[in-house]
C-alpha cells in the first residue's frame, strides 16, 4: 500500500517463544518507541472475553435507543471501565508500564483528543490470533476524571478511548488488504453495491429502505438478497465474482460494496465454525466459514483468474444472532484471504435500531459526502454519540486503508482549465 498514508502510531503484536509483546512506534520522531511484554501467555485471549462481557453488561445498561442526559455519566463510566478492565487484563498492575505507555500515547499524539484538528492515523498489525482492542483502550487518560454533567462533556470524555479520536487502521497478517484505494462509479455516478440481509431484522428493513430512498441517487444497488430467485448464483459465487447480477447475468463493474445485515455466529471456539445467515423471499440458507471458505477456494481452482479489484465487506451483525467478540476476527479474515478491499464489522452484536442507525450515517459520509473511509468511520460513531449519547458505533472495527474513497464523476470534479 504504497499511496497510504504513513500512521503518526504503528502498533505492532508480536507473539514470540518469550511471550507476547507490543510494539509501539511514533512518527515524531523525537518519541521514542516502546516494547512491552502482555501479562501471561494468553493475555490477549482473556481480553477478548473480557471485551465479550464488557459489551453485553453495557449493552444491558442501555436504557435505550437514545440515552437520556441523566444517564451520560453511568454510561461513561461503565465504558471507561470496560477500558481499564482491558487495560488490567493485558498489562496487569504494573506502574512504569501503564505509566510508561499513557506518557508515550500523549507525546506521540498532543493534540489526538482535540475535536478541531484532523484525527490522527493509528495502525494496528497483528496475526489473527493476536488481535488487540485497541478503541476500547482509555490510553489518552486511564483516569476516568470527573463526573459527566453534559451532553458535551460526554463526548469530550469519550475521546480519552483510541476509537473515539482516531482512525485506525487494522492489518491482519499474513490477510493485507488488497486493492486500489478509490471505489469506481457507474455512467450515473452510483456506486455498485449488493445488498445480502435477513429478512425478518428491523433494521435490515430500515436499512434497504435507505438505499432505496435516500441512496437511489448516489447507490446502484443488487438485491436484495435471498430474492426467491431460483437460478440467482449462490452466496459463495457472489462473493467470488462480484459482477454476477442476480439473474444470472453479468454487469460490467463489479461490485465496490456488498453489504451484510443478518444474523452472524461465533458460539463455537472453532473460527470455521463461525456462521451466517441469511433469509429473503422464503429461502433461508445459514453457511459456515469453513464451507463458505470451501466453496470458494473450489471456484478460484476452476475458474479464470479475476483482474478486477474485490469489494469493501460491510457486515452488520444485529439483532439476536450471538457474535462474539472472540471469534469476531475470524470474518475479516475470510474476505480478506478471498483479497477484498476491506472488512468492516462489529465486535459483538448490536441492536437492530443502532446497526441500522450506524449503517445510514457511514454511508451518508462515505457514499454521498464521498469523506475517506476512515475519516467517514470515526465520523460516525462521533454521530452517534452527539445525537443519541450512544456509544456502540465503538464496536466497528475496520480493517480497510482509511483513504478510500470513492472517485468523483467527471459531472462532480471542479472545471477544468479549458485546453485547446
Amino acid at each position: 500500500m504504497s499511496e497510504a498514508r504513513l500512521p503518526d502510531v504503528s502498533v505492532r503484536v508480536l507473539i514470540t517463544d518469550g511471550g507476547t509483546q507490543l510494539e509501539f512506534t511514533a512518527l515524531r520522531r523525537e518519541v521514542a518507541p516502546l516494547r512491552v511484554t502482555l501479562v501471561g501467555g494468553n493475555a490477549l485471549i482473556q481480553a477478548r472475553e473480557a471485551l465479550d462481557k464488557g459489551l453485553i453488561r453495557l449493552k444491558d445498561e442501555l436504557t435505550g435507543f437514545d440515552i437520556e442526559d441523566g444517564d451520560l455519566d453511568r454510561i461513561f463510566q461503565s465504558l471507561h471501565r470496560l477500558g481499564r478492565t482491558l487495560l488490567f487484563t493485558l498489562f496487569g498492575l504494573e506502574q512504569p508500564v501503564l505509566q510508561g505507555l499513557q506518557r508515550f500515547w500523549n507525546r506521540a499524539l498532543p493534540y489526538g483528543m482535540n475535536p478541531t484538528l484532523p484525527p490522527p492515523l493509528v495502525e494496528c498489525v497483528s496475526g489473527q490470533d493476536g488481535f488487540l482492542p485497541l478503541e476500547f483502550l482509555p490510553l489518552f487518560r486511564m483516569f476516568p476524571g470527573d463526573p459527566i454533567e453534559t451532553r458535551g462533556g460526554f463526548t469530550a470524555a469519550c475521546r480519552t478511548l483510541v476509537g473515539f479520536s482516531c482512525v485506525v487502521r487494522r492489518a491482519l497478517l499474513p490477510a493485507p488488504v488488497e486493492g486500489g484505494l478509490t471505489l469506481h462509479t457507474g455512467p450515473q455516478g452510483r456506486v455498485p453495491a449488493r445488498y445480502l440481509y435477513y429478512e425478518h431484522l428491523e433494521g435490515a428493513v430500515e436499512e434497504l429502505a435507505w438505499f432505496a430512498d435516500s441512496g437511489k441517487h448516489h447507490i446502484d444497488l443488487e438485491g436484495p438478497y435471498p430474492d426467491g430467485a431460483e437460478r440467482a448464483p449462490g452466496l459463495a459465487e457472489q462473493i467470488f465474482d462480484p459482477r454476477l447480477l442476480l439473474d444470472g447475468t453479468r454487469r460490467e463493474l463489479p461490485d465496490q460494496i456488498q453489504h451484510f445485515a443478518c444474523h452472524c455466529y461465533t458460539r463455537s471456539d472453532d473460527t470455521l465454525a463461525a456462521e451466517i445467515e441469511l433469509s429473503g423471499a422464503g429461502h433461508h440458507s445459514r453457511t459456515t466459514l469453513g464451507d463458505l471458505g470451501a466453496d470458494l477456494l473450489a471456484l478460484a481452482a476452476s475458474r479464470e483468474q479475476r483482474t478486477f479489484d474485490l469489494p469493501l465487506v460491510v457486515m452488520n451483525a444485529c439483532g439476536s444472532g450471538r457474535m462474539r467478540a472472540p471469534g469476531a476476527p475470524s470474518f475479516p479474515y475470510l474476505f480478506l484471504k478471498n483479497r477484498n478491499r476491506g472488512f468492516i464489522g462489529t465486535e459483538t452484536e448490536i441492536p437492530d435500531d443502532i446497526a441500522a442507525a450506524f449503517s445510514k450515517a457511514l454511508y451518508e459520509r462515505f457514499l454521498i459526502r464521498r469523506m475517506p473511509l476512515g475519516r467517514a468511520l470515526l465520523e460516525s460513531r462521533l454521530h452517534l454519540l452527539h445525537t443519541l449519547r450512544n456509544p456502540l458505533g465503538l464496536t466497528y472495527a475496520a480493517y480497510a486503508d482509511p483513504g478510500l474513497r470513492v472517485r468523483s464523476t467527471p459531472e462532480e470534479r471542479p472545471h477544468a482549465q479549458a485546453h485547446p
